[in-house]
């Protein structure tokens, strides 16, 4: 059993996933970083108290990103929102305004375009949803908390070859 954080990759479990399907050597993005420093220097997280190297919006730093490099350019991301506005008010002491599916989808769908064909997104949350379509979910692993705590689900997902580009 696992033990509920704000700082995810805290949890053996979760970093362990992160380190096997990310710690290639590649160049890994993470737009909610908080204070985990895997992706560095290619870290962002809306909240300024935090230590990441970018403190936008996930949309407006993945679009800042998207303008300054080439599609496809990274080889994987972190994709670790707060869960529900639940979990961000207990946890984070704002209201969530990534539990919107409109706002979430343009994050993915930003995030899915800047990764290259075989990259990964490994992503943390109550589901295993991912909206672009030129992955596939290639691995499912659960974190159960016990009590009556939602278990938190790590997907990873991979960019297929044939996979559409959208934006």
């Amino acid at each position: 059993m696992g033990r509920q954080t704000a700082d995810t990759l805290r949890c053996a479990v979760a970093r362990s996933v992160v380190v096997e399907e990310l710690g290639g050597g590649q160049t890994v993005l993470d737009p909610f970083a908080r204070n985990c420093e895997f992706a560095h220097p290619y870290t962002n997280d809306i909240n300024p108290e935090t230590n990441a190297a970018s403190h936008l919006d996930a949309e407006e730093w993945l679009q800042e990103l998207t303008d300054q490099y080439l599609t496809e350019s990274f080889g994987g991301a972190i994709l670790d929102p707060p869960f529900s506005n639940h979990q961000s008010e207990e946890i984070y002491g704002t209201s969530n305004l990534y539990t919107n599916p409109a706002k979430m989808k343009k994050v993915e769908m930003l995030l899915g375009n800047l990764i290259q064909v075989g990259g990964k997104i490994v992503k943390f949350g109550y589901n295993s949803n991912f909206s672009h379509n030129a992955f596939d979910c290639v691995g499912i692993y659960l974190v159960r908390y016990g009590g009556s705590m939602n278990d938190m689900i790590i997907s990873v997902h991979q960019r297929g070859i044939s996979g559409e580009w959208f934006s």
